[in-house]
């Protein structure tokens, strides 16, 4: 086992240790006196009355409130993330990355700034909790939001799992076929077809289509990406499409150096058909 191995087995043995001893919905625990203003944010009411808002709203690295971790990076909150279980928390193969400042999802005009979070880095800091394969091989893992059209909660929150493996295959054939980009400014055009699973489980027949991107660099802000390089081009064109109808998903490039970004919406009138959820390319387990 490589030193990088045992690091990533004693995080996840301790994570998974934690998350058995907290419950699943924590105490609130009061802001303390003088606490930093919210520097970013926000993008909503802070009193709304939203599950996953409800679950970070006090959370503090100290004072979890049933988060697997919170991190405020500098100290500043209002960057800040909670780390929570998803479906499967004993498993920890289906996580959530959520803002500790009020962020409703990915519609937000504030995640376009220049000095916004860059909230897909924050949640692939937390792919190496994932568990390894049956063999011992790195998960393969998947960053994924979906649209304000097509989603359960109106809290911006990241889901960390894994990547449906037919979904893998499609999107390795496209690399492999030269379908995927690395030129940002290509990507609106970029469109490659990627089947996942149906809602209830059996693999797709027809693939839906994502614009596909090949990136570098994961430290950046793929909100504002999205919108400079799609979402306002398609407007200015006269599509009745907006940062709302947006779905994201991030992986590892397989068949060569960095990452894989996929975009989607049912408006824009992309072939083969998109999507306004990522779901049906996830493996929760």
């Amino acid at each position: 086992m490589t030193t990088t191995n045992r690091i990533g087995f004693a995080r996840r043995f301790a994570l998974i240790t934690a998350a058995a001893a907290v419950p699943v919905m924590g105490l609130v625990v009061a802001p303390t006196a003088g606490a930093q203003a919210t520097e970013f944010g926000p993008c909503g009411n802070v009193h709304d009355n939203v599950d996953l808002w409800k679950d970070v709203r006090y959370a503090t690295p100290k004072h979890k409130d049933g988060a697997i971790d919170v991190v405020f990076p500098g100290g500043d909150k209002s960057r800040g993330y909670a780390v929570r279980q998803g479906h499967h928390p004993a498993q920890l193969t289906d996580l959530l990355v959520i803002p500790t400042a009020r962020e409703t999802g990915i519609e937000c005009d504030n995640l376009l700034e220049a000095n916004a979070p860059h909230y897909f880095k924050d949640a692939f800091e937390q792919a190496s909790i994932l568990p390894p394969g049956n063999q011992g091989q790195a998960p393969d893992w998947a960053l994924g939001i979906n649209s304000a059209d097509n989603r359960g909660q109106d809290q911006l929150h990241i889901h960390v799992t894994l990547l449906d493996p037919t979904a893998r295959a499609d999107i390795d054939q496209a690399v492999k076929n030269h379908k995927v980009t690395k030129d940002e400014k290509a990507w609106k055009t970029s469109v490659i077809g990627v089947r996942g699973h149906t809602e209830k489980g059996p693999i797709e027949t027809s693939p839906r289509g994502y614009r596909a991107w090949n990136t570098d660099n994961i430290d950046q802000n793929f909100f504002a990406a999205l919108n400079t390089q799609i979402v306002a081009p398609l407007k200015k064109a006269g599509a009745d499409v907006g940062m709302n109808n947006e779905t994201l998903l991030i992986t590892k490039n397989h068949q060569g150096p960095g990452f894989i970004v996929l975009a989607s919406d049912e408006k824009s009138g992309m072939t083969p058909f998109g999507v306004n959820n990522i779901e049906r390319l996830l493996d929760k387990g």
